[in-house]
């Protein structure tokens, strides 16, 4: 993944980095100069562009720049572009990035992806040196989403021991969620039941019936007339009622066939909620 053509991130760099300390600008010459050999099919002096050996000058070239705001955007430029040419390089730069920024974050996430793509324990054994909690936690809630698609239980243990919080987490719940759902909906919907009250579990009981329903629309509202917990059922009823509404006539003839009188009722309790939730996904009325 190339985010900036190298050759130019590299005539800058170098550009900067061989400037004087007191200079406040780079020299455009050096750049030009280098590109008219590579033009007239003269390769410039020193390592390639776009090698190991000319990202690692590059990375001491941005390491070196003065101004903050310069340094930090070179030094994410290069942990971008370095990510499939040097994976270790593209760690150095990123680690020199401030703690907990947000472009740091979005490198640590990505590498953490990538990595778990090809090994997951690696990526685990990688991601709890990854700096701070918040750094450690987004790195986990990423590797969780890829071992969702292949053991969704580890990863929503994972995501459940991450430590992440707020909006993030209830993304990634849903993510994981979704993966699980379509493997086994029953066991999705007993993990997002142990969640404490809030947005997670709202969240995560939608993307299970949203699964569901289609699916085994008898084994969704069975699951429903087995809970007990008074809030999580209105929940789950109230996820319900907004899936159904969505769908064409037809298909909420077909599910609801399956639910009896009293699970009927209770859908219907919860549809002016449900309406609100939904908004204009309604279909029309078939004439």
């Amino acid at each position: 993944m190339i985010r900036h053509p190298l050759v130019f991130l590299w005539f800058g760099l170098l550009s900067v980095g061989c400037d004087k300390p007191d200079s406040p600008h780079p020299d455009p010459g050096v750049a030009t100069t280098s590109a008219k050999a590579v033009r007239r099919g003269h390769e410039p002096r020193g390592p390639v562009p776009g090698t190991p050996a000319a990202l690692r000058r590059i990375l001491g070239a941005a390491s070196r720049i003065e101004s903050t705001s310069v340094r930090e955007r070179a030094l994410a430029d290069l942990a971008w572009n370095a990510m499939e040419i040097d994976p270790g390089l593209s760690i150095e730069a990123f680690l020199q990035l401030p703690t907990d920024s947000p472009e740091r974050i979005r490198l640590i996430k990505h590498y953490a992806m990538r990595m778990a793509e090809r090994d997951a324990d690696e990526a685990l054994a990688w991601a709890a040196t990854a700096g701070s909690e918040q750094e450690i936690a987004a790195a986990k809630s990423q590797i969780a989403l890829i071992l969702a698609e292949t053991d969704p239980h580890r990863a929503a243990d994972l995501l459940s021991e991450s430590g992440i919080v707020g909006h993030e987490f209830d993304v990634a719940v849903v993510q994981v969620i979704q993966r699980w759902a379509a493997k086994s909906s029953p066991d999705a919907a007993g993990w997002v039941s142990s969640f404490p009250p809030g947005a997670a579990r709202q969240a995560g009981i939608r993307a299970v019936v949203a699964q569901w329903l289609p699916r085994d629309a008898a084994a969704a509202f069975a699951w429903l007339g087995t809970l007990q917990d008074g809030e999580i059922r209105t929940e789950a009823a109230r996820a319900m009622e907004g899936v159904i509404l969505q769908q064409p006539e037809e298909t909420r003839e077909s599910w609801l066939r399956h639910a009896d009188a009293s699970i009927r009722s209770e859908l219907e309790q919860q549809r002016s909620q449900a309406i609100l939730d939904v908004g204009d996904n309604i279909p029309a009325p078939e004439e």
